[in-house]
């Protein structure tokens, strides 16, 4: 790829605000990638939505017929009379009944076990929140339920609800139940949703349940230095739209966004504390939302390395500095023994401070092949370690492998980003490792990257962070920073794995399937990456409905309005907290 590696070498990254980023391509990366593909045969531009949807005369007659339904019946009007009540995501099922519930002036929250004591507390201050009423909770188990009042209630496994699916009987009181804790809770976000819209609630019974296991939001801390209270605010938002993932991009270039007591010096003045994290830990088990921590290494490591360039891995063999803090790449050298001590200080600090399940090292945008020859040293490491023919691919992946072991001693699970992931190289990347899918082709990863169907068979669960639609980000030249959330909810679903948008609908590639029902599709995340020319209040605005959209496609219940409009003005009717 001639002419990826031309605009490489045309930067030597000086500073990290002009290093390359995860999603943010630099405009000659782009040119020399679109010239690459042409080179191939490949380059003519595609005008496609997602694999498979083309936009012939059928999708333009279905718009028209769409336009005029809407001079005739509102998109919310057309949702009512699916019957069931408004919320985001829609309900799985919803059977109506005569008469209404409406919350008493003495209401309680009462229990059905004493395990539900901490949902019925939460449930009461969230409605006090939002209505102004104040409900008490009957902390004795088993306590009858009585009119106007709300029952939460555990019941026995139920295959069709799994872990986080609930049921609802609206009738004299409002009773959720459901197998586990966390279905109860989200009983209890659809009940907020329906009194955000009025006092009362019509009665009826639900069964609601998500298809997938992860959705939710990945926020950049490290390039924009988010306060506790903001993250915190993003936390009861996701909770409020049944979303459950929060990954937190903690360290890039710019800076390293959380305390360390080992190595103090890498760590940013306005970093979050561990008592922060403490206290957002907090609030996401409250909301059962679970954080994900990004140390991204071996890439991206500009803020460590400005005061260790020892660990960097040498340009060309040679490393010429004018001063300590300054460095030549952004590349942690993974042949060097100091630099893997440090890395495993830091991942024996950083494992045990969160409880959740994963771990992300990022590994993204470390090498392409066309930049080998520019780095001796790790060529000759890959040989050394793993045998004739070996590459700094297989470097990559052994790096992976090594540090998911320690992941593993902590009982954690490791995530990476997928543009490092070689199909070719002699090392394979442990089958437990998951995997965030973000691109197809990266002038700044391997280059062409493994397909998601190719990693589903490979054993790896697998996220969505397609570029389209799930980043939240500056435009970069053609690169389309945020994408058209009318597109998304209108012809995307959770298992088509599609590159950026440039210039209008056009990709480089066609977006890819998996089997929708594949048991290694996680779900998605929408993904904010900065620095951004907007304040964090602006940028909670502009994720809203992104939010929403990845709520309703992740829980892939019946759409209650096939419009984007529709769904719209549902969003404004359910309301946020």
């Amino acid at each position: 790829m001639p002419a990826v590696l031309a605009c490489d070498r045309s930067r030597r990254w000086p500073h990290p605000s002009e290093s390359p980023q995860r999603g943010r391509l630099s405009a000659a990366g782009v040119a020399g990638l679109v010239s690459s593909r042409r080179a191939l045969g490949n380059g003519r531009r595609r005008r496609m939505r997602c694999a498979g949807l083309g936009i012939g005369a059928e999708r333009r007659i279905t718009v028209a017929t769409g336009l005029v339904l809407a001079l005739i019946v509102s998109p919310v009007q057309l949702a009512q009379a699916d019957s069931r009540p408004l919320t985001v995501p829609a309900l799985q099922s919803w059977t109506p009944a005569a008469g209404k519930w409406q919350l008493g002036s003495n209401a309680r929250v009462v229990i059905g076990s004493g395990d539900l004591l901490g949902e019925a507390q939460q449930l009461a201050s969230d409605v006090r929140a939002l209505t102004g009423r104040a409900p008490s909770v009957d902390p004795t188990p088993g306590a009858r339920a009585v009119r106007g009042d709300i029952r939460l209630a555990l019941v026995r496994p139920d295959a069709e609800l799994g872990a986080e699916g609930y049921a609802l009987k609206v009738g004299g009181a409002f009773v959720i139940s459901a197998p586990t804790p966390a279905g109860v809770f989200y009983g209890g976000r659809t009940l907020l949703q329906l009194l955000s819209q009025g006092p009362s609630v019509s009665h009826g019974t639900a069964r609601d349940w998500p298809r997938y296991s992860q959705r939710g939001l990945m926020l950049d801390a490290a390039r924009t230095a988010y306060s506790r209270a903001f993250i915190e605010s993003q936390i009861v938002r996701l909770a409020y739209l049944k979303e459950n993932i929060l990954h937190l991009h903690l360290t890039d270039d710019e800076r390293w966004g959380i305390q360390s007591d080992t190595h103090p010096e890498i760590v940013a003045s306005d970093a979050l504390s561990k008592s922060d994290i403490g206290d957002i830990l907090a609030v996401a088990d409250k909301y059962h939302v679970q954080v994900i921590p990004e140390i991204d290494l071996p890439g991206h490591s500009a803020a460590l390395l400005a005061k260790h360039p020892d660990l960097e891995l040498k340009l060309g063999g040679t490393y010429t500095t004018s001063s300590p803090e300054t460095y030549v790449t952004d590349k942690l050298d993974i042949g060097n023994p100091a630099a893997l001590a440090m890395v495993e200080q830091l991942l024996d600090e950083y494992l045990p401070l969160f409880p959740g399940r994963y771990w992300d090292l990022g590994d993204d945008e470390y090498l392409s092949p066309a930049q080998y020859p520019l780095y001796p040293t790790l060529a000759s490491y890959a040989v050394a370690t793993y045998g004739p023919g070996a590459t700094p691919s297989d470097a990559i992946h052994g790096f992976i492998n090594w540090a998911d072991a320690i992941a593993r001693s902590y009982g954690k699970t490791m995530r990476v980003w997928n543009d490092q992931l070689n199909l070719g190289a002699l090392v394979p990347v442990n089958a437990d490792v998951a995997v965030d899918w973000w691109i197809d082709v990266s002038p700044f990863g391997d280059t062409f990257t493994v397909p998601p169907l190719l990693l589903v068979g490979q054993g790896h669960d697998v996220l969505n962070a397609g570029w389209f639609p799930t980043y939240y980000a500056g435009d970069l030249g053609p690169i389309q920073g945020k994408s058209n959330m009318q597109q998304a909810y209108e012809s995307w679903e959770v298992n088509q794995f599609c590159d950026p948008e440039y210039t209008g609908d056009n990709r480089l590639t066609p977006c890819t399937t998996v089997g929708a029902g594949d048991p290694h599709l996680l779900g998605s995340q929408i993904n904010v990456w900065g620095p951004l020319p907007e304040t964090p209040d602006q940028t909670a605005a502009g994720i809203w409905p992104r939010l929403a959209v990845i709520s309703q496609k992740t829980w892939n219940s019946p759409v209650l309005s096939s419009s984007y409009t529709g769904f719209q003005q549902i969003l404004s009717a359910v309301g946020h907290p």
